[in-house]
């Protein structure tokens, strides 16, 4: 019988809330706030209203905020430490990540194919084990590319079978699809004008977050974004 760690739990969470809110990172784990119970994390992939969302009013509140902005603007306002984290991983990579070879035979999920994508020609950084542990292996895995012409590139896919959970889509987020599945895209940027650019899709057996170290606001740098994310099986 497979043993899910309290790991998976909490990564769990991640996956089934991390967009509910959209300026929460997905490698943030939800927390709620003091006296508020934690939700139930549900199974598998549901898509519903923000105001049915079994989540606490204050990531309801920031959630519609930052949809408004989305709407508005074209990006969402967001901390230095949001819109850094690739840029932070290519600085220290040594210390965070790992070749792939090392990271593949701990690995129970199977990776995504990106031969077909223009990751496929990019410079793989390192790649880090995510999502939650079984007696199998992990059932995530971070990769970070350097792609010509665009700049750091993030894949961070979780079998969410695997893990045990799922994720809950805000409906009224869903703003773009990926080969049928609805997806999220998410423009962020920092009061240096430092940004990062997250899709966040779901198949029938995993949840991927692709993600580049830009605020990409013209629909052509949007559109081979999405591009990427099509062309990734």
């Amino acid at each position: 019988m497979k043993n899910i760690s309290s790991r998976t739990k909490k990564i769990v969470l991640t996956t089934a809330f991390s967009m509910l809110a959209v300026s929460i990172p997905f490698h943030t784990a939800y927390a709620a706030p003091a006296g508020v119970t934690e939700p139930a994390v549900s199974t598998g992939i549901t898509i519903l209203p923000l105001d049915q969302h079994p989540v606490p009013d204050v990531l309801k509140t920031q959630a519609k905020l930052e949809l408004t902005q989305m709407k508005d603007k074209g990006y969402v306002d967001a901390t230095e430490d949001t819109v850094s984290y690739l840029d932070k991983a290519k600085e220290d990579k040594d210390k965070r990540l790992k070749p792939i070879a090392e990271v593949a035979p701990k690995l129970k999920v199977n990776p995504a194919n990106v031969e077909s994508s223009p990751l496929g020609q990019a410079v793989l950084l390192g790649a880090t084990a995510s999502g939650g542990y079984t007696d199998e292996g992990w059932t995530g895995l971070n990769r970070i590319f350097v792609v010509p012409k665009l700049g750091l590139v993030g894949l961070d896919e979780v079998d969410y079978v695997a893990s045990q959970g799922g994720m809950a889509f805000i409906k009224e987020a869903i703003n773009q699809d990926v080969n049928g599945f609805p997806a999220i895209l998410s423009v962020k940027q920092s009061r240096s004008n430092k940004g990062l650019t997250e899709l966040t899709w779901a198949t029938d057996r995993k949840i991927y977050t692709l993600s580049i170290n830009r605020a990409l606001k013209n629909q052509k740098s949007i559109d081979e974004f999405l591009a990427i994310a099509r062309s990734i099986f």
